[in-house]
């Protein structure tokens, strides 16, 4: 059992997350236990610590004005994320989902274990933020807009939008371990 145990922890940098379908690098430090929006307006849960800083970080970079915590956000997103993993909790499903809902998306695949059974990602907020941070190469910043379509400059568009003053953010731990990330901002002018 401890050898088990031992190997499964030594595999833990060979994680690999997913936004957009495509590969990432090394992941760090969240909870693997569902995560529920603050109960408290403008305090960021204890779970996601990191989100708005990191957000903030990159909206500092664009010159824009930091964000706030709004639980109201928070719960919409818990429910656009469980909403996004109901069925198989795959990332098309997420990304139509999220799509519809013009919510930010990080999705992250469960790992499978060498003794059987999937495990959930240990995945950090400052390492979701720097997925979508890496959008900024197809952002227009003179239009505020991106020039593709792809899922993380959306992400990054929403989060610099220069309009945004709230953010609420939650997180969907899958049947199969899989991890629906969602954050929802006021007044987006996303294209």
């Amino acid at each position: 059992m401890l050898a088990a145990l031992a190997l499964l922890g030594s595999l833990d940098g060979l994680a690999i997350a997913q936004t957009g379908g495509r590969p990432s690098g090394p992941n760090t430090s969240a909870t693997a236990a569902s995560i529920a929006p603050a109960a408290e307006a403008g305090v960021e849960p204890l779970e996601l610590t990191g989100m708005l800083a990191a957000q903030n970080d990159a909206r500092k970079r664009m010159g824009v004005p930091a964000l706030k915590w709004s639980s109201e956000l928070a719960s919409r997103a818990d429910a656009i994320a469980k909403a996004a993993g109901k069925g198989s909790c795959s990332i098309n499903a997420a990304q139509r989902v999220a799509k519809a809902e013009k919510a930010s998306l990080f999705w992250a695949a469960g790992m499978r274990r060498i003794a059987g059974g999937d495990v959930a990602q240990d995945i950090s907020a400052s390492y979701l933020v720097s997925r979508w941070r890496e959008g900024s190469v197809d952002y227009d910043v003179a239009k505020g807009l991106c020039r593709s379509t792809s899922s993380s400059c959306d992400g990054y568009s929403r989060m610099v939008a220069p309009k945004a003053r709230l953010v609420g953010c939650a997180r969907n731990l899958c049947s199969n371990q899989a991890q629906i990330w969602i954050c929802l901002y006021s007044d987006q002018s996303v294209r």
